[in-house]
């Protein structure tokens, strides 16, 4: 046989070959689809307790408080608001490690930028207390190295309170 042969051979027995097996492949139909729609029934039961922290009820205490927040937990809570008033340079990162107000904005949108950065404020003041307190350091040092490094996290453009030459302060877009 010469190599045409072969060629042609081989094609046929591909033909034929796929005529039985590609029939093979599709299985029946199984249809998912229901008359009804399923109905299910469940039964929940939810406790919510409170506990104080050393686990003794104190008399006359309310049992309906809620528990004090963790600040590291608010702040990441108002972060994305915190960054788009900085964004805005609403705010800029001052000298003792807190947020400082530099722009006013109009009406409710001002209002909720004070009251954000108050609880910023208070925030970030607590957890430097409690690092003072816990290292033995005077909070205004420990003040002093959150400015700085509040303000070397700060991105480009955002606005840092600066020292000048003489010993005064002032604002400044971050430089890159």
């Amino acid at each position: 046989m010469e190599e045409n042969d072969h060629t042609v051979m081989l094609r046929f027995f591909l033909a034929v070959t796929a005529v039985f097996l590609l029939p093979a492949c599709a299985g029946p139909t199984v249809n998912l689809a229901t008359s009804q729609p399923i109905k299910v029934d469940i039964s929940m039961r939810l406790d919510v307790y409170q506990h104080n922290r050393d686990g003794i009820k104190k008399p006359g205490a309310n049992t309906t408080a809620v528990a004090p927040v963790d600040p590291e937990a608010s702040r990441r809570n108002r972060m994305a608001d915190v960054q788009l008033f900085k964004n805005s340079r609403l705010v800029g990162e001052s000298r003792d490690g807190l947020l400082s107000i530099q722009g006013d904005a109009p009406g409710d949108y001002g209002e909720y930028v004070r009251k954000t950065v108050a609880q910023e404020n208070a925030d970030r003041m607590a957890l430097m207390k409690a690092s003072a307190e816990k290292d033995k350091t005077p909070l205004s040092d420990l003040q002093q190295k959150q400015a700085e490094l509040w303000r070397n996290r700060a991105f480009t453009g955002e606005l840092i309170e600066v020292q000048e030459a003489e010993g005064s302060w002032k604002w400044i877009p971050k430089p890159e």
